[in-house]
């Protein structure tokens, strides 16, 4: 009983010492994802809408560009991230690293069918059209989830507003106001609480 009993307090201490309250530090990635999305999202908008002339082959192009720009971006920021903030290695900060990892791989495995699909019938699928519900119910999870372990209220609404979007967004998946539409989840969903995370980092320790 006693070993137990032991036991139970040191696990309360390790997560009381891992700072489970402590700020999360990925507002960089969210803000840089976040802004791109957008930007993507309303560039397909305003190509597919004809909005400024372009051509609709310009879409392909597009996208191939998101992919190299947002990867390059995205190592780019793993680089240059401050090796000793603090609360890095507290339990929210592990938690939502790793949701956001598990759901880069979903969203991965879903494009990359989707591309294959594409080259193999000879026309873009329309499950890249259904993808955007898919991209939303991802944030939403990994944004709620993140949300509520570091006990952070934008990141709960954002993840709530993610998963709503998720049913706004397949009652319009068939018109292109779809496109308009994911800009503006994605701007209120993760750029802006991207926004306010790195607002609330703490200072790198000298």
């Amino acid at each position: 009983m006693s070993s137990n009993y032991s036991d139970d307090l040191a696990y309360v201490r390790e997560v009381a010492e891992s700072g489970m309250s402590a700020p999360l530090l990925g507002g960089r990635f969210l803000v840089w994802w976040g802004g791109l999305v957008t930007a993507a999202y309303l560039g397909h908008y305003t190509i597919a809408t004809g909005t400024f002339g372009l051509p609709v082959d310009y879409l392909g192009l597009m996208w191939i560009g998101f992919v190299i720009l947002g990867l390059g971006g995205y190592f780019a920021l793993l680089r240059i991230f401050p090796a000793d903030k603090p609360g890095a290695s507290s339990v929210g900060n592990r938690v939502s690293a790793n949701v956001w990892m598990a759901s880069g791989f979903v969203l991965g495995s879903f494009f990359t069918g989707v591309t294959l699909k594409s080259f193999l019938d000879g026309q873009a699928s329309m499950g890249f059209n259904w993808s955007i519900p898919l991209v939303l119910g991802v944030y939403g999870i990994s944004q709620l989830v993140s949300g509520l372990m570091a006990k952070s209220t934008a990141l709960i609404f954002a993840g709530y507003a993610a998963i709503a979007s998720v049913g706004l967004t397949a009652l319009i998946v068939d018109r292109v106001e779809l496109y308009l539409a994911a800009a503006i989840a994605a701007a209120v969903t993760v750029l802006i609480p991207g926004i306010m995370l790195m607002r609330e980092e703490p200072s790198t320790t000298v």
